[in-house]
């Protein structure tokens, strides 16, 4: 049987880090603000939609619910819409302009740093998100973390992450170890899509993962990662968009205006 004081444990220090994450977030668009500094209100209420999802995953019904489809919301809110609201509030962005001289030269050299630049290539980042889903999903990993509250932590920990860095990679509004092109954007987001929902139809019609309740529990569980997955991909598309625009907008503007100096 799970070790019920252990998943307690492990609950309440996840919503510490997440206190702790939120609380940074808001002293550093407040340290902006004494100073006079502007920060957009639409990263301000993508971090508060962010923060909010991954705060609804750790109380009752979504962190106490048993059934299959319960648990589909919450892997919904914790890999997928969570990370992409937090991506679109640039955190990095914020720090790196609140941070002190010395933790901001720390956090600029893991920005750049090797491992970073590593983990920031398509197929690394396809790997971790869809790799890890599919893992979960579709061998024993499922009913081993109902069993040990310490791998399921882990575990979840890993798909947030991992869905952190696909938003980045995607959508992120800071800055990048290396500049990606919108065509590749747009082909990672294609096939991390495409293997959403393959991975969903399998365990429709395959009745996965095994265990995890009746098979009309994991049809309803199935049905909403399918749909509420594509929901996500199409606003991660939208992200995808408007930043490319937004990056064209400011070159064509730049143009017009050496055009009317020179012309």
């Amino acid at each position: 049987m799970p070790d019920s004081g252990l998943g307690s444990a492990l609950t309440a220090a996840l919503a510490l880090l997440l206190l702790l994450g939120a609380s940074a977030y808001v002293g550093g668009v407040a340290r902006l603000q004494r100073r006079g500094d502007r920060w957009p209100l639409r990263h301000t209420m993508a971090a508060a939609a962010g923060f909010g999802c991954l705060a609804m995953t750790l109380v009752p019904p979504l962190a106490t619910g048993m059934t299959f489809p319960m648990h589909a919301v919450r892997h919904l809110l914790l890999a997928m819409a969570a990370p992409l609201a937090l991506a679109l509030s640039a955190p990095i962005t914020l720090a790196l302009r609140t941070l002190a001289r010395r933790p901001r030269r720390i956090l600029l050299q893991l920005l750049h740093g090797r491992w970073t630049r590593a983990v920031t290539t398509a197929p690394v980042v396809l790997t971790l998100d869809a790799g890890g889903m599919f893992a979960f999903y579709l061998t024993p990993l499922y009913s081993a973390a109902h069993q040990h509250p310490g791998l399921a932590a882990a575990l979840s920990v890993h798909m947030f992450l991992a869905g952190c860095l696909l938003s980045w990679y995607l959508a992120g509004r800071d800055p990048m170890p290396r500049p990606v092109s919108t065509r590749t954007r747009l082909l990672v987001l294609f096939l991390a899509a495409g293997s959403h929902d393959l991975l969903a139809k399998l365990m429709y019609a395959r009745g996965l993962p095994e265990h995890a309740g009746s098979s009309e529990h994991l049809q309803v569980g199935a049905q909403i990662m399918f749909y509420g997955g594509d929901v996500v991909d199409w606003v991660l598309a939208a992200a995808v968009l408007a930043s490319w625009y937004a990056r064209t907008g400011r070159r064509l503007h730049r143009r017009g205006q050496l055009h009317r100096l020179t012309g």
